[in-house]
């Protein structure tokens, strides 16, 4: 049996840090730093997926993998907005958007679209990413097949946005760009244990230099290189630099192994509920100073998720439920 990964843990918990950072205002520039953030997490499911010793057999297996991604990602959202909707009936007066008087709202969160709760989106690009990264990793499966499914993406999204009405493009955007998108990350992720030291050190001079030269085009042009700008799906210079990140990351992985210890075994294991309780404080906690928003509601959410894989034990033991009833609640409710 294959050894838990504790650098993996570490990693997703500095994804999940810099994603709840994005959300609470800091400055620009630190905003400009934590860019990486998404396309590391989606990189990781990659990277793990690329790792799997037993590969999916047939169509069968390829539902039954489709449902363990829908239970574990999908079911914990629906719960949480459930939740959600409990608590901002009983106190409406701490919601600036009073969900209960906009229908459309609630259809909108459960379907994971990004005019509901808010903050759920990325849940659907990842449920996107598990129907089609396996089914892309079967055939670009080395890197000139990879540069070539993103420059076929880049195309094809200039195309677009110069064809399609804004209204069109903004449907067509959300639905095929940003999966694939964040596909390339995937499939990147799935690629890179096998890339040489070379190859890697290849590709983050190139970045680098794309990256500088977008940098002193902007500033020669009298503005600022917005990584932000290029995110809406993942293209360009957005992209450029989240891949030279992850690169630098993943450079010090073995380092970053031996650093591993209970606290980030338990926030790497446990990020879609610490994500998902984040949303509730936002709404909720409202100091002026950014990092002390930024660290009461890491911490509240962190010390929530604790107490209800707590409670899911307690649970568990108390009702004495079979092996499979249990392994099921511990999917939904402890990641």
């Amino acid at each position: 049996m294959q050894s838990r990964d504790s650098s993996i843990d570490s990693i997703r918990s500095l994804g999940l840090f810099c994603v709840i950072l994005a959300h609470v205002n800091p400055p620009f520039a630190i905003f400009q730093w934590r860019n990486f953030d998404v396309p590391l997490m989606v990189f990781l499911s990659g990277y793990l997926f690329g790792n799997r010793q037993v590969a999916i057999q047939g169509i069968s297996g390829f539902m039954d993998y489709l449902w363990k991604r829908f239970v574990r990602l999908v079911i914990p959202v629906w719960v949480f907005i459930l939740i959600y909707l409990v608590i901002q009936y009983f106190f409406p007066s701490y919601f600036r958007i009073y969900l209960w008087n906009a229908p459309s709202k609630i259809g909108s969160s459960f379907m994971l679209m990004e005019d509901g709760i808010g903050y759920v989106w990325i849940i659907r690009v990842f449920l996107y990413i598990a129907v089609l990264g396996p089914i892309f990793k079967r055939f670009i499966t080395t890197k000139g097949q990879l540069l070539a499914f993103y420059l076929a993406y880049e195309l094809l999204l200039l195309l677009a946005h110069h064809t399609f009405s804004t209204a069109v493009f903004k449907t067509v955007n959300e639905s095929i760009f940003y999966s694939l998108g964040y596909l390339v990350f995937f499939l990147f992720g799935a690629q890179f244990k096998e890339w040489s030291v070379n190859a890697k050190r290849i590709l983050a001079i190139i970045l680098v230099a794309i990256l500088v030269a977008g940098a002193i085009y902007d500033g020669y042009n009298g503005k600022i290189l917005t990584l932000q700008d290029f995110k809406y799906p993942p293209h360009a210079f957005y992209s450029y630099y989240a891949a030279l990140c992850i690169g630098i990351i993943f450079a010090f992985k073995v380092g970053i192994a031996k650093m591993g210890n209970s606290f980030l075994n338990f926030v790497g294991s446990s990020t879609i509920w610490i994500y998902l309780w984040h949303i509730l404080f936002l709404q909720l906690i409202h100091f002026e100073a950014w990092y002390i928003n930024y660290l009461l509601i890491l911490g509240v959410s962190m010390l929530i998720t604790y107490l209800q894989q707590q409670l899911i034990e307690v649970i568990v033991r108390l009702s004495k439920a079979s092996t499979a009833v249990a392994g099921q609640l511990r999917i939904i409710f402890c990641s």
